[in-house]
């Protein structure tokens, strides 16, 4: 006759260190990266047409500071020292320039949560859709994403359940800030999270069905 299992061995997995997780538990952090871009007008220069930031924050202009580490800005590799780190929210950096690139967005978690970094991308815009710039009017392109924690520590996890949500510092581009609404995009990611896994189906489907008739023909034709 089997043991009796420990009353909270069906909570927890363990980790790849030993760690205790929450089993079949996740903790989901909404986040925005953003980029605002400002021409310099008169001041502007063939190099230097536009003065940004690039910038990580809350959906909520909460702090996040309780779940990261740091933020990294990778910038293109023609600036000196392209990679970037800012300790403190808010989590900006600014910079002048005259050309679009990605910005490699770099999140680090607190200790505890025991997870590798994640990396966000974020097209810089320095232009709105006509081409035209304005040095009264910034350019801001905000994009809504979720990091989602998969059976998190159970020191993290006890920490998130008691934990009370304060504001971020204040920033002086919230003014431009876009209003989120978490639980539409959350719907909407999750939909489209949907109808890619029924894609993904449908082409393994459709690959082992081909596999099977060229087994087949091949069997035939031997």
């Amino acid at each position: 006759m089997a043991a009796a299992a420990a009353p909270d061995e069906d909570k927890y997995v363990l980790g790849k260190q030993g760690e205790k997780r929450m089993k079949g538990r996740t903790i989901t952090v909404p986040v925005v990266t953003g980029t605002c871009a400002f021409y310099l007008g008169k001041k502007a220069s063939e190099y230097q047409s536009h003065k940004w930031t690039v910038y990580m924050r809350s959906p909520s202009n909460e702090d996040l500071s309780h779940v990261l580490k740091k933020v990294t800005f990778g910038l293109h590799e023609s600036f000196q020292n392209p990679k970037r780190d800012v300790e403190f929210p808010p989590y900006e950096l600014t910079e002048t320039g005259w050309g679009e690139f990605d910005i490699v967005v770099t999140l680090h978690f607190r200790e505890d949560i025991q997870e590798a970094p994640v990396e966000l991308y974020h097209r810089l815009k320095l232009y709105d859709d006509t081409g035209a710039a304005n040095p009264k009017k910034p350019v801001v392109l905000e994009i809504y994403d979720e990091v989602v924690f998969w059976q998190p520590t159970e020191a993290f996890f006890s920490r998130m359940a008691t934990h009370t949500a304060r504001p971020a510092p204040p920033s002086q581009l919230a003014q431009f800030y876009t209003a989120f609404a978490p639980d539409s995009e959350y719907q909407r990611i999750q939909r489209a999270r949907q109808r890619l896994a029924q894609i993904r189906a449908n082409v393994e489907g459709t690959a082992a069905a081909l596999e099977a008739q060229e087994a087949a023909g091949m069997y035939v034709g031997a």
